[in-house]
């Protein structure tokens, strides 16, 4: 699974309705969507992240620029600021979930009751 996000711009967001519900709506089996994630940018636009279950990064990016092309006008496709798609593995291991630095056994305190 790859991740890949793109910034939009305020003035493509459609105002008459989600662009996360769109793109799911619009979605088509082969381009394998999994989740959207949007959070507000600075600005008033947006921040997208489409988790999508492709073999190569290569198909990923493919995928996600249909998607968001089919969801937003034709002007919008040239605002948009992509990044690479990134393996949802290495996403885990850049934001340190999927590494662990401490022993693996971890003491726990007694549970015994305190009879002082």
């Amino acid at each position: 699974m790859y991740l890949v996000t793109a910034t939009v711009p305020a003035e493509t967001l459609p105002e008459d309705s989600s662009l996360g519900d769109t793109i799911r709506q619009l979605a088509l089996p082969e381009d394998r969507l999994e989740h959207i994630h949007l959070h507000p940018a600075v600005g008033g636009g947006a921040h997208l992240t489409l988790f999508l279950d492709h073999p190569d990064s290569r198909g990923t990016e493919a995928a996600a620029a249909r998607l968001v092309a089919r969801a937003l006008p034709a002007k919008a496709e040239s605002a948009l600021e992509w990044a690479p798609a990134t393996p949802l593995l290495s996403a885990f291991e850049q934001l340190a979930l999927g590494t662990h630095d401490g022993p693996d056994d971890r003491e726990l305190p007694s549970q015994e009751p305190d009879t002082r």
